[in-house]
């Protein structure tokens, strides 16, 4: 069993890159973020929490577990990550440059607390 995060979030990173495997994609839309994890689901991964949170801000984590020997596709995770991917190219919930915000330090720590509420 291991965990993965998929994530743009520096601190999320530095935070957490020995608790689990991090996919850091520096500088990526959220929409980037969101399809990663999709390709994650695809080989197995579980979502640990909503996809759907913090979709409005820059700073974009996703949380997986993933058992080793399991290659079966989430189905849950998979459509829960598909409605997100869809409102983010429909421009309910815009996929932003990859442009740091003006106050970046305070979104990087919401998404940090996100994550840490799944991981402890």
């Amino acid at each position: 069993m291991k965990k993965i995060i998929v994530t743009n979030n520096k601190k999320v990173e530095s935070k957490f890159s020995d608790k689990a495997e991090v996919k850091m994609l520096e500088n990526a839309t959220r929409l980037k973020i969101l399809q990663e994890g999709k390709g994650i689901a695809e080989k197995g991964g579980k979502l640990l929490q909503d996809p759907a949170f913090g979709l409005n801000t820059h700073y974009k984590s996703l949380v997986f577990y993933m058992e080793d020997e399991k290659s079966v596709p989430d189905e849950k995770s998979i459509y829960m990550l598909d409605k997100c991917i869809s409102a983010a190219d429909k421009g309910s919930a815009p996929a932003i440059s990859g442009k740091e915000p003006l106050l970046a330090g305070i979104f990087q720590s919401k998404d940090l607390d996100s994550v840490r509420k799944v991981l402890g």
